[in-house]
């Protein structure tokens, strides 16, 4: 009898960027989430979940915040997605410009990998000190590289 094995995807490499925990008040900052959270928009919570390979946008960085969660909450099992962000400041207000660059089946997450709690934090370290980043998300994690 034989059995069929199903070919092996060779697991991806990141190079998480986590230069953020190096700050002291970092984990002060730290809100820990046993998953993504639901935003109460349901605009956000829309375009999230039509949202395919190409997708861009810009938004706020509290209601990109709210839309990666909806994103992530919309994925079927064991998916995750990449995307670029462009992150700036106008008039005081941190700015996500985004682009969903690939969503990826199978997603082994590295040990790196962190808590949704963290994704404000992170993403305001990152805009103040490289503004173009990869951000990867699956369930109840998020990890970041450079671009």
């Amino acid at each position: 009898m034989l059995i069929p094995i199903r070919s092996k995807i060779e697991m991806r490499t990141y190079n998480v960027d986590v230069g953020y925990l190096q700050e002291e008040d970092a984990f002060d900052a730290n809100h820990l989430m046993p998953n993504w959270l639901p935003s109460a928009n349901v605009f956000l919570e829309r375009s999230a979940s039509q949202a395919k390979v190409g997708s861009s946008g810009s938004l706020s960085q509290p209601d990109f915040n709210l839309w990666l969660s909806d994103l992530a909450l919309s994925l079927p099992a064991h998916m995750g997605v990449a995307l670029d962000l462009v992150l700036t400041e106008s008039e005081g207000v941190a700015q996500v410009a985004y682009r969903l660059v690939d969503l990826i089946p199978n997603i082994d997450p590295p040990i790196e990998a962190d808590n949704p709690g963290f994704l404000n934090y992170a993403l305001t370290w990152f805009k103040s000190r490289r503004s173009n980043v990869r951000v990867y998300a699956a369930e109840g994690l998020f990890w970041m590289e450079n671009i």
